[in-house]
């Protein structure tokens, strides 16, 4: 019940905010900010209404709404970089693909994006690359030849896991991709149905990944795979977007695990006035015990954090959030 309160505070303070508007302060002295996660039912959502409470309570003249987040991430740079919001989570991969126009962002728009307007705001937690396959599948090289689910077609999962595995010899020539979205996917595990899964997670995912365990026994039928050293050392030497994680699976007993991580950040959107973007960074720090009462999982290692917020460099940070990090002391820790 307090999560779908916490969740639902932002609507309600837009529309209390709102009333107080139309009941004599001026529509001019109020700023609508908008911040894009990924669907209702995940953190990434629950994550980006928690800041919007928490700037909107706390910050003179802003009212801030988490939104839905259709195609986190790729959907949540080209929404902010073409203005239709002003804030979203992202990978930092698909930021680097959109300012070189590879990927999803190789084909020319009907309206021209430029995608530098997207500029980091901070960086978030890591997200985590895992690989869950039947028992006798002991590295990644050993999906050769198997049947793995790597997300369906457009959804950017497929894009990663083709980027990952091939430093390990698993391409769609030598193994039996399937493109299927991350719920079927898991389900077809389950179920039996495929050899193993390769998605991106949050850490602890209880709630993609149990359904998984309790289908079938975690150690005995199926498990995590660990990425062989080789393969990892070439992946980390040519793909800058790659961080080697090593603290694990604690939830699903498996805290040795080593595997692959990749960086999340909030985007802001390049044309918000440099004070406002600094106002907005600093209510948000100020006021980090609140945030984090909300969102324990941030309390965790790896997550959110001032002294990691800049440590997306160098990617363009907004001007006003560059300001702020300096003014802390993190910025050149970077």
């Amino acid at each position: 019940m307090r999560r779908l309160v916490d969740v639902c505070t932002p609507f309600c303070l837009l529309f209390a905010a709102l009333l107080e508007v139309g009941c004599g302060v001026a529509a001019k002295d109020v700023r609508l900010i908008t911040l894009a996660g990924a669907g209702p039912q995940g953190r990434y959502f629950t994550e980006v209404s928690i800041l919007s409470k928490v700037l909107t309570q706390k910050m003179p003249g802003v009212i801030a709404n988490g939104v839905i987040g259709k195609g986190m991430s790729v959907g949540n740079v080209k929404r902010v970089a073409a203005g239709r919001i002003d804030g979203g989570r992202c990978f930092r991969f698909d930021l680097e693909n959109a300012y070189r126009r590879e990927a999803h962002f190789a084909k020319d728009e009907l309206i021209p994006i430029d995608y530098r307007n997207a500029q980091v705001w901070m960086k978030l937690g890591t997200h985590l690359f895992r690989v869950v396959a039947v028992s006798d599948i002991k590295s990644y090289s050993d999906l050769i030849g198997r049947s793995v689910v790597i997300g369906g077609r457009g959804t950017g999962e497929e894009v990663i896991a083709e980027r990952i595995l091939k430093y390990f010899g698993v391409t769609r020539e030598n193994t039996e991709f399937l493109y299927i979205e991350r719920t079927d996917g898991q389900e077809a595990l389950a179920n039996r149905q495929v050899d193993a899964i390769a998605f991106g997670y949050s850490r602890s995912n209880r709630g993609h990944l149990s359904p998984i365990f309790a289908a079938r026994e975690i150690g005995t039928e199926i498990d995590f795979v660990e990425p062989e050293q080789e393969g990892l050392q070439k992946l980390l030497a040519a793909e800058s977007s790659f961080v080697l994680d090593e603290l694990g699976e604690p939830v699903f007993d498996r805290p040795k695990l080593r595997g692959i991580g990749f960086h999340q950040c909030l985007l802001v959107r390049g044309d918000l006035p440099e004070d406002l973007v600094y106002g907005m960074t600093k209510t948000l720090f100020d006021n980090w015990d609140e945030v984090e009462a909300s969102l324990p999982w941030w309390k965790e290692e790896g997550e959110a954090d001032l002294a990691s917020a800049a440590q997306m460099k160098p990617l363009p940070y907004h001007p006003g959030a560059e300001r702020y990090y300096r003014e802390q002391g993190v910025w050149d820790s970077w």
